[in-house]
């Protein structure tokens, strides 16, 4: 499988509403340029078989995970330069999730389990939702925020949130499965969900209202990223025969959807997306190993 109501108090509710200045400005001098065309950058860990970006903070730090002789190793770009992220005796790790503090979050494996973890000033620590032996961290806000999705005692997928009250599920009204990939500054949430009948969709959770999303011609698609706008990145497919292959990609801002590719590739897929706009993910290329981009707006 391809995916692997919660309320904010009154007092954070004010706090996320209260912008400041610089992010007023950036909203109107910024906002409506993020559906213009692009120009693609590709990324490659050094000496790597195989690289995904996963995530772009408004710095520009980039994570992600790479694959090499010795297994997957998330990373970290920062100004060019690559910095490697292994989880102390596990036997991988991804980056999936970053945000402007330079937190950092993702997925590490041991004995065949994943857990996901936060990394904060050199330090790992462990994201494991209660009573569940398998769970995955995918984005995090400044305010530290955690997203992610575990496996239940019910073998279904289950989104959640952790903040400073603990941690609480996210699924989406009549799903199967929900997971949820990422969270931007306003709590808005971003995922995907599986239906009754087996078919996969994106979904945007803002102020506890869900709603789904799905391009234009699509048979399947999920949401990965999210910006302060509300612009959403994700992947899609057209195929009915192949639900969650997904060899598209799209972005979502107000003025609908834009289909994403990077030149000459096979497939595209998009994962993050910062308050510039710039947009990360991976390409499958006609060598048939897969890098990771940035796109610039």
């Amino acid at each position: 499988m391809n995916i692997i109501t919660t309320k904010l108090s009154e007092r954070q509710r004010q706090a996320h509403c209260r912008l400041p200045i610089w992010l007023t400005l950036v909203l109107l001098t910024l906002g409506p340029a993020a559906a213009r065309a692009g120009t693609y950058e590709g990324i490659d860990c050094p000496d790597a078989d195989g690289t995904n970006a996963h995530a772009i903070n408004d710095r520009g730090d980039i994570v992600g995970g790479c694959d090499d002789a010795n297994g997957e190793h998330g990373f970290l770009r920062r100004n060019g330069e690559f910095t490697m992220i292994d989880f102390p005796g596990a036997a991988n790790t991804a980056a999936f999730g970053v945000n402007n503090r330079g937190d950092v979050v993702g997925r590490y494996g041991l004995d065949g389990v994943p857990h996901g973890y936060l990394l904060r000033n050199g330090h790992f620590t462990t994201i494991d939702v209660p009573d569940s032996g398998w769970t995955v961290a995918r984005g995090i806000d400044d305010l530290g925020r955690i997203v992610g999705f575990y496996l239940g005692s019910d073998d279904t997928f289950h989104g959640f949130i952790r903040d400073a009250s603990g941690y609480r599920d996210i699924k989406f009204p009549g799903s199967v499965h929900s997971v949820a990939y990422d969270v931007n500054a306003l709590a808005r949430i971003v995922g995907a969900y599986i239906d009754t009948s087996g078919v996969q969709r994106g979904y945007r959770l803002t102020n506890g209202t869900f709603t789904s999303i799905i391009p234009p011609g699509a048979t399947s698609a999920d949401a990965r990223g999210i910006n302060v706008f509300g612009h959403i990145v994700g992947g899609w497919t057209d195929d009915p025969g192949c639900d969650g292959c997904f060899t598209k990609a799209f972005l979502l801002t107000s003025r609908g959807y834009t289909n994403l590719s990077f030149p000459n590739a096979l497939e595209t897929y998009a994962h993050g997306i910062n308050t510039a706009g710039q947009i990360v993910g991976s390409y499958l290329a006609e060598d048939e190993t897969f890098h990771g981009f940035v796109r610039n707006p």
